[in-house]
């Protein structure tokens, strides 16, 4: 039986609306966590966000079509920012190659995120 590097298959199949969902989980579990840390059930959210308990669950149920404006009302009824960052894809090329130092430096480096956000994490976080 030949054996198949899991990520190559995960390479192969991804689309974008697995990557959306993906993304949508990610957004999920910081809420989750931060309502946590801060003691929040999500009736106290959906207060703090002006929305309805019913209209914060179907936000919270992984919807791959999360709009920008309702990560922001995620952030500011939480105080917190929510850091894209920039990863090199699965793919085996590498997105950028240059031996050309000086256009290396042109690159943005790696988001940093605050410690405070750094819970249940295993990314590497500024101050650590």
């Amino acid at each position: 039986m030949n054996k198949v590097d899991l990520s190559d298959f995960y390479a192969d199949t991804e689309t974008s609306e697995t990557r959306a969902y993906e993304h949508a989980l990610d957004i999920e579990f910081i809420v989750h966590r931060e309502m946590k840390r801060l003691g929040l059930s999500k009736s106290d959210l959906a207060k703090r966000m002006g929305v309805s308990l019913q209209s914060l669950s179907k936000l919270l149920n992984s919807q791959p079509n999360m709009t920008l404006k309702t990560i922001a009302r995620f952030e500011l009824a939480l105080g917190i920012n929510i850091v894209p960052q920039v990863i090199a894809s699965h793919s085996k090329e590498l997105p950028f190659l240059s031996s050309d130092d000086s256009v290396r430096e042109q690159c943005a480096s790696p988001a940093i995120l605050p410690a405070e956000l750094s819970v249940d994490c295993d990314v590497p976080f500024q101050g650590e």
